[in-house]
């Protein structure tokens, strides 16, 4: 995306805050124009003090080359009184209003631009927020989870200090810049001339110093995203990094990467800064310059063709004048490449393609009208066709020609060795990833042809990684049921057998439970996890290896709840334990991503094949304890 592409859809973020814009550019305006004042009256300041006499003018002819007397012989007017005294104290009274106007709409604009400015934050944090979750688990796979904090957190400010520094600075400091060499030229065009072919050969060196910012800028933000990847790692991690006695690696990881970080951000600064000496330096050889020959014409003859100490005064102030505007602009395109750099990265997140959660015509399925898109229901069977997967990004296949049906009300069990493909094909049901070959269907329906959101609340998840969020037990239990009355959630945490302690918690239900249920056991989450699956009431419950993790007695007590959880429910479970499954209706035996046998527990064992190796590996080592 070219530069210009990207700075206009940077910009769109202002588009609806209009009136805040055009006040800051009314407010900008206002406070050039009173700049501009105090500046002419500043050689007025200086005449009135060493020549009084001079301004006593004759009125000037009308003329397009003749705008500089005119403008001298209207000042004249406008401050001449009695006396010297008199002249001196009209000009220092204008000079004092027009610095005073100019100061306080100057300070009225950055008060509406830094309300434009939050306003903006807040807006592009919102969105690419919401769009984050709306992508797929995919996109979360291959990417670190820092590098997503980096782009809401870090890129975004990046971003927006960019845009609305650079849209006060692109309007105020050219306007400012237009209106001061205006006046040069009109006091003396051929000393303007002169000095400003000096200016494009600034512009060439600024662009390429603009280009080197901008590529470093974009490894600058890299290595943040890194570097707070690494921070998220080691936080969420930090018993095992304590327990393996690993603080001084992770402490090291952290330093080199920060010192990439600083290195990388060192480069970017130094160069970045090369804009404003050189723009300052080349500015100053130019006065240096105009000083000596305008200097030396005024004190030779007094006056060189109408230019005379008055003129030379003012164009000497404007002058000056100028470089402040030039400084701006010259760091402008600095500070435009480094929000360049952070807004390639976030367009390139919020241009990734997301999940369509609801597809059109996919609302109203009630009625006689029989379309698929808008199943809300499970009434007969769910049905593995000739499944084939593979990850995104890989070559290899990961599901191979999986076929299976599960009827409603019935118990289906995945077992297999590890990486043997169980809980990928758990995945495939609520869409996390889309099959690559074949169909899943729900009652002879293909589940890409229904509405994404409706189809995962057919079924409740239980994992055996659960995630509880940093909040009372009560809001953990009700997520994703609105409204949820405070029985219910007593009603689910008794048939999830979680009441037992959460009545002995300090607060009960209200205790706040920590970043990922950190306060409570694993057999405690994973009954609160239950809990919330009952609570959701979903006609399909997925169970990942949900005991897998915990010792005896939370084992029992949690397989205790999963047992009424699975009653009236149609249940796909991936076992750990074969003794969870005994009963299953339906056992699938996996093996490099193919259902190598089918049975009911009974079935699979008089067939003496893999399962049963599974099962006397288990009870063998049992019995041996």
């Amino acid at each position: 995306m070219n530069n210009l592409k990207l700075y206009l859809r940077m910009l769109g973020y202002m588009r609806p805050y209009i009136g805040l814009i055009v006040s800051a550019l009314i407010l900008a305006v206002l406070a050039v124009a009173f700049e501009g004042l105090s500046l002419w009256f500043s050689a007025s300041l200086v005449q009135t003090i060493f020549d009084p006499e001079a301004l006593k003018m004759e009125k000037p002819a009308y003329s397009a080359a003749n705008i500089n007397e005119m403008l001298k012989y209207w000042t004249s007017i406008f401050i001449s009184a009695q006396g010297p005294i008199a002249t001196l104290q009209i000009v220092c009274g204008l000079m004092a209003a027009s610095f005073l106007a100019k100061n306080l709409f100057t300070y009225l604009k950055c008060v509406v631009m830094a309300k434009l400015n939050l306003n903006v934050v807040r807006d592009m944090r919102d969105q690419l927020f919401s769009h984050a979750l709306a992508l797929p688990v995919s996109y979360y796979d291959r990417t670190r989870s820092g590098n997503v904090i980096s782009l809401i957190v870090n890129d975004i400010t990046s971003i927006n200090n960019s845009m609305t520094n650079t849209f006060d600075k692109i309007i105020v400091a050219p306007m400012r810049l237009v209106f001061f060499v205006i006046m040069l030229f009109i006091i003396n065009w051929k000393f303007t001339l002169a000095i400003f072919i000096i200016f494009p050969i600034l512009g060439y060196v600024i662009t390429i110093i603009g280009r080197t910012v901008r590529r470093r800028s974009k490894r600058v933000m890299e290595h943040m995203a890194c570097l707070l990847s690494i921070l998220h790692e080691t936080v969420n991690g930090i018993r095992i990094v304590k327990m393996f006695g690993t603080l001084h690696t992770e402490a090291k990881k952290f330093k080199n990467e920060n010192k990439r970080f600083v290195t990388q951000s060192f480069r970017s600064k130094y160069i970045g800064e090369l804009a404003s000496p050189i723009t300052e330096v080349m500015g100053v050889v130019v006065v240096v310059i105009l000083l000596w020959y305008g200097g030396s014409q005024v004190l030779n003859t007094g006056s060189t063709a109408g230019f005379g100490a008055e003129d030379f005064t003012r164009f000497l102030i404007f002058l000056f004048s100028i470089f402040t505007p030039l400084k701006e602009i010259s760091k402008l395109n600095t500070v435009l490449q480094t929000g360049f750099a952070s807004a390639d990265r976030v367009f390139a997140a919020l241009d990734s393609t997301i999940e369509e959660t609801d597809k059109a015509g996919s609302e109203d399925m009630d009625g006689d009208d029989k379309s698929t898109r808008g199943k809300t229901s499970f009434c007969d069977k769910i049905e593995f066709s000739n499944v084939n997967f593979t990850y995104p990004g890989c070559e290899e296949t990961v599901l191979k020609e999986i076929n299976f049906e599960i009827k409603k009300g019935s118990v289906a069990a995945l077992v297999g060795s590890s990486g043997s493909g169980k809980t990928t094909t758990l995945d495939l049901l609520p869409r996390f990833y889309d099959i690559t070959g074949g169909t899943i269907s729900i009652d002879g329906i293909d589940i890409r042809e229904m509405s994404l959101s409706k189809l995962r609340k057919l079924f409740g998840v239980v994992s055996q990684e659960t995630f509880l969020f940093d909040d009372t037990i009560a809001n953990n239990i009700a997520y994703g049921v609105q409204n949820a009355s405070k029985e219910s959630i007593i009603n689910a945490a008794k048939a999830a057998n979680a009441m037992e302690f959460i009545e002995k918690l300090p607060a009960g239900l209200n205790t706040v439970i920590g970043e990922r249920g950190v306060m409570l056991s694993g057999g405690q989450r994973q009954r609160l996890s239950i809990a919330r699956a009952l609570l959701l009431n979903p006609p399909v419950l997925i169970l990942d290896e949900a005991t897998s993790s915990l010792d005896t007695e939370s084992e029992r007590l949690v397989q205790s709840a999963i047992n009424n959880v699975m009653e009236n429910r149609t249940v796909l479970v991936v076992a750990h334990r074969l003794s969870t499954i005994r009963h299953a209706d339906l056992i699938l035996v996996l093996e490099r991503g193919k259902i190598v046998e089918r049975g009911t527990h009974e079935e699979l064992l008089a067939l003496n094949k893999r399962y049963k190796y599974f099962h006397d590996i288990q009870f063998a080592g049992a019995a041996g304890e």
